[in-house]
């Protein structure tokens, strides 16, 4: 059953549909192709178990009021709904394993879009630690594997990898405006949004020297049920901007 909230305050009215944040060093000195890499990943988190802030342009989707669409009489009583796991999530069931998924689809996206043979794992936190670096006036940590063997020559180490789902608001013209009445009727419509968010880093493993570095996010937001091909594209994109004017990409 969908279901839509309600008593959405009008700040979300001119959310933006589709829109990633960057804060990324690439390093220029970059520019030779290893002959492998090592890319590690640590457990991915769900978000979506508190609502954001006042002042943001999102929700998480999270039971407080809830009602269906489908009842006019539940959207006159705004009757509160409990709402199970996945439709808070918006995740399908192919997501339940979420290490088997991510590592999937991570080795999905380099497999067609990196020139460098690879080796792919997951890692408990405690293989990773952390420096904190200014980048555009902001504070980021950076994780760095605590060892890095000469087996390859690049190590990729992606960490506080989080994904949540939300709900906003698009402010749309409904075309309901007349000749007599020329002003135009605006409406809102509710969009479907999966966001996921990592911090990464590139290091040379015999120099033990930090190349690439950064944290970012990607999201994608449609009015259609979210899918999990959802997931996988906003996945994809997210690495593909990691890799990009590296040498290990192909594109």
């Amino acid at each position: 059953m969908r279901l839509v909230k309600l008593m959405i305050p009008m700040v979300l009215a001119t959310a933006i549909l589709g829109c990633s944040g960057t804060k990324q060093h690439k390093d220029a000195s970059w520019t030779q192709k290893p002959a492998s890499m090592n890319v590690l990943f640590t457990e991915p988190v769900v978000l979506n178990k508190e609502k954001d802030s006042e002042d943001s342009k999102e929700w998480t989707v999270f039971p407080w009021f809830y009602t269906s669409v489908n009842d006019a009489s539940e959207m006159s009583t705004f009757s509160e709904k409990t709402v199970d796991s996945r439709d808070t999530l918006m995740m399908s069931e192919n997501m339940e394993k979420m290490k088997e998924w991510f590592s999937s689809n991570v080795d999905n996206t380099l497999k067609f879009n990196s020139n460098v043979h690879y080796k792919l794992d997951g890692i408990s936190k405690d293989r990773v630690t952390y420096s904190v670096e200014v980048l555009d006036g902001d504070s980021l940590r950076v994780p760095k594997p605590v060892s890095m063997s000469d087996g390859a020559e690049v190590y990729f180490v992606l960490d506080s990898i989080e994904m949540k789902s939300y709900q906003n608001l698009n402010l749309y013209n409904s075309g309901l405006s007349t000749p007599a009445f020329p002003i135009p009727v605006m409406g809102y419509r509710t969009n479907n949004c999966v966001k996921i968010s990592a911090s990464y880093a590139f290091y040379d493993a015999k120099a033990g020297k930090r190349m690439d570095f950064g944290r970012l996010d990607e999201d994608q937001c449609s009015k259609e049920r979210v899918i999990e091909h959802d997931w996988v594209n906003v996945l994809r994109e997210l690495i593909l901007h990691m890799i990009e004017k590296t040498p290990i990409a192909q594109f």
